[in-house]
């Protein structure tokens, strides 16, 4: 996922997993990852741009200040997914009854410890569902009224083969 690939193995989000299961009109999206600042400012930074900068970013600003980096840096992660809500670990954003989405928030934690970040969600295309359900009653309906009529011409046909008086 681009979002593991910028944030790198020590970025504040890792093994972002985004996965689809069931059918077009009935999915079921679960979210899983891993959020939070193992190595401080380190973690924007990779193994290249950290020996070309001499240290983490923001280090030098950040100790001048003289705060812990939690004053100075919030990450929130905000993911919307299509469906209601199944489970998860975050916040919810409220829904209206109805909403096609649902928001999940997480604060991601900058001290040095990790969040593990959960959502999933259901989706379910009801009006879709009975149209197929209807589009294959119909198309059942059809074969059955073409085999009779089917019949039935070979009925006639027969009958008026046989019936037909010699000439």
């Amino acid at each position: 996922m681009l979002l593991t690939e910028l944030s790198g193995p020590s970025g504040p989000l890792r093994e972002l997993v985004l996965e689809r299961t069931g059918s077009p009109n009935d999915s079921t999206f679960l979210f899983t990852g891993v959020g939070g600042l193992p190595d401080g400012t380190s973690g924007f930074a990779d193994s290249e741009a950290l020996v070309t900068l001499g240290a983490a970013p923001f280090a030098a600003t950040i100790e001048a200040l003289g705060v812990p980096l939690s004053e100075v840096l919030e990450v929130n992660v905000r993911l919307t997914l299509p469906g209601e809500p199944l489970a998860t670990n975050a916040t919810t954003a409220p829904r209206e009854s109805d909403d096609l989405v649902s928001t999940f928030d997480w604060q991601v934690p900058v001290d040095g410890s990790a969040v593990t970040l959960s959502a999933s969600t259901r989706n379910r295309d009801v009006s879709a569902m009975v149209a197929g359900w209807i589009s294959r009653a119909v198309f059942v309906v059809m074969i059955i009224a073409a085999a009779l009529a089917l019949i039935y011409v070979a009925t006639v046909v027969s009958r008026r083969t046989r019936s037909t008086p010699e000439s």
